[in-house]
């Protein structure tokens, strides 16, 4: 125990875990010094991705292959290098290709071994020095961004003259003044069904802190590393497990989602008679809830994000995303970006934003063509959820997906799973969130109906232990993919992509019904702590920045990232920290007052 410890904080010396060690093979990442190189008249700095191949027979090679068939290790046939080209290998050459390739050739490789350049970006000095074109889309930005601010000073004003007795309820809308005080308001005095829900904001906090937690470790398998083998070799232990196999509690998402906008729309169903009328309305409401800020960040990633810094790295990373972003920023306004170019990622998190509008479609028209029959939807919810299980399974064993567990190796995540169909078409698809919204969906009714014929559900001393057992459950679920590992036939692997992510929906769902049923734990309290509440209305806009923001401390690093679990949390906080007070504004200036102008609009 005592040695894992010391190892995972860096203070162990590394061993290896073939029958090669890793540290006799060539670096894996190296980098010159950026700055010192483009402070030269004719500096020239390149950074690429090398491809090494041997024509004759090769020892080194063969230890090179032979070390990479092994999933867990990063491919060490491709060697990552930012050089200095103007110091390091002197040339007359224009050709910036072939004068990279030889030099990683002359000074890196063995005798034997060549290099193809598979992708690299060049900087010289009057790359730096010239300041670039402002195109019309980063124009569009700036007149957005002035709109936003211009709408805000003006309700402000409104508001301050008024003395917050305005009457007028659009101006009212892009108040910061009434926006912080809602956005730090406690409603005590609210619907007592809603009240219960509180814990909600807590549990929203806490999953985007793991969430947080798993993309900073992502992040620093895409950046130059002092100690790759980090990644490799903290696979061998089994509490790895909790990350590599915790990934699917983003279903708590789905669950928490569709059960607040199903338990919402039965209790307004009591007021006003619902039916499939009210979908557009339904979509437009959610619309107003999403876009304003999600396209508000997209478009700064696709505009501004690559010009707000600079580094050996940062085109290779934010550079090379951003332009992504701008690729695809059409499909996600339309919420695509799951389906079309898939391969590609601007702001990983955001598949599930186009993932949960579309499941969000699919939950109005149940919900409410369910209401406007006035059947009992529990076994219509119950024979869908069991259903769309087995859609899964199917699917899953025709095209050979499988779960996370299986594919989360350091180079399939430097990558961000390129080429790999588990990911691209399961992973981020509806389809395989679809269980968790019909959980969400079912437990929202249950709840309701439960509620309607005065049924104290937490009297049952095996609901009481069920809820205390939850959490636990989570993490034995979690831990239960050691076992899995074992497993790899086809039959195997289909039966896991089925049920893996639908009971982490109905642990979170019993999680859920404990809290809306006042079950107290030692969990329901400390999620229900009245600061998680201005955290968890800030949820949207700290789901959408913190990978940007993580991306721009990586992205920006001049020399090799030495990677420790003590590295990893500094990252995490440091996110966590600069997130939150750039989701702050957001928040204010953009999110609330979207959603205040639609409500002053519709009622």
């Amino acid at each position: 125990m005592w040695r894992l410890i010391a190892y995972l904080t860096g203070a162990a010396a590394a061993t290896g875990y073939t029958e090669h060690d890793p540290y006799k093979l060539p670096q894996l990442y190296q980098l010159d010094n950026y700055d010192r190189c483009l402070s030269q008249p004719e500096g020239l700095y390149c950074l690429g991705t090398f491809r090494l191949t041997a024509n004759k027979p090769n020892a080194v090679y063969n230890s090179l292959k032979d070390y990479s068939s092994e999933p867990r290790n990063f491919d060490r046939t491709l060697l990552h290098r930012g050089y200095c080209l103007s110091t390091r290998c002197p040339s007359s050459e224009r050709n910036s290709t072939s004068r990279f390739e030889r030099c990683v050739e002359q000074d890196a490789l063995a005798p034997g071994l060549s290099a193809s350049l598979q992708s690299y970006t060049c900087t010289t000095q009057d790359d730096l020095r010239v300041p670039h074109a402002i195109s019309i889309p980063q124009r569009a930005f700036i007149v957005v961004v002035c709109v936003i601010l211009f709408l805000n000073a003006v309700g402000t004003l409104y508001d301050y003259v008024a003395r917050g007795e305005g009457k007028n309820k659009l101006l009212l809308a892009w108040s910061v003044r009434a926006n912080w005080n809602r956005l730090f308001a406690i409603y005590e005095n609210g619907d007592p069904r809603l009240s219960a829900l509180a814990p909600a904001q807590g549990i929203r906090v806490l999953l985007l802190a793991l969430v947080m937690m798993t993309h900073a470790s992502e992040i620093l398998h895409k950046i130059y590393l002092y100690n790759p083998e980090f990644f490799e070799q903290v696979l061998q232990y089994s509490a790895t497990i909790l990350v590599r196999n915790g990934t699917s509690l983003v279903q708590a998402f789905f669950v928490l989602s569709n059960f607040l906008f199903a338990y919402r729309l039965l209790l307004f169903s009591k007021q006003i008679k619902l039916n499939l009328t009210h979908l557009p309305l339904c979509i437009v409401y959610r619309l107003a809830r999403l876009s304003p800020v999600h396209l508000l960040v997209v478009g700064f990633a696709a505009t501004w994000w690559q010009h707000s810094g600079d580094g050996p790295q940062w085109a290779a990373t934010v550079g090379a995303e951003s332009q992504v972003c701008s690729k695809k920023f059409w499909t996600h306004a339309l919420y695509l970006n799951n389906f079309f170019y898939s391969e590609e990622h601007c702001l990983l998190q955001t598949w599930f934003l186009a993932v949960d509008m579309q499941l969000f479609i699919v939950a109005s028209v149940l919900m409410l063509y369910l209401v406007q029959k006035k059947k009992n939807p529990v076994p219509v919810l119950t024979l869908l959820f069991f259903l769309s299980c087995l859609l899964n399974a199917g699917l899953a064993y025709k095209n050979e997906w499988k779960s996370l567990l299986y594919i989360m190796v350091p180079e399939n995540v430097r990558n961000t799973f390129r080429g790999i169909p588990s990911f691209n078409q399961f992973y981020i698809a509806p389809w395989g969130s679809l269980p968790a919204c019909l959980i969400g969906l079912l437990t929202a009714q249950i709840h309701f109906n439960m509620q309607e014929q005065g049924y104290k559900i937490s009297k049952h001393r095996w609901f009481v232990w069920l809820t205390h057992m939850s959490i636990p459950l989570h993490v034995m679920w979690i831990l239960a993919g050691n076992r899995m590992l074992q497993h790899s036939s086809r039959a195997a692997t289909a039966l896991y992509v089925a049920v893996e992510r639908p009971v982490f929906a109905v642990l979170a769902a019993m999680t859920l019904l404990g809290f809306a049923n006042n079950v107290d734990n030692h969990f329901h309290r400390l999620a229900a702590w009245r600061g998680w509440a201005a955290l968890g209305r800030m949820s949207l806009s700290v789901l959408m920045l913190h990978w940007l923001v993580n991306m721009q401390l990586a992205g920006a690093r001049r020399t090799l990232t030495e990677v420790n679990i003590l590295n990893i949390g500094a990252d995490l906080l440091s996110t966590w920290w600069w997130t939150h007070v750039a989701a702050l504004p957001l928040t204010l200036l953009v999110e609330s007052p979207a959603q205040r102008t639609l409500t002053a609009l519709l009622v």
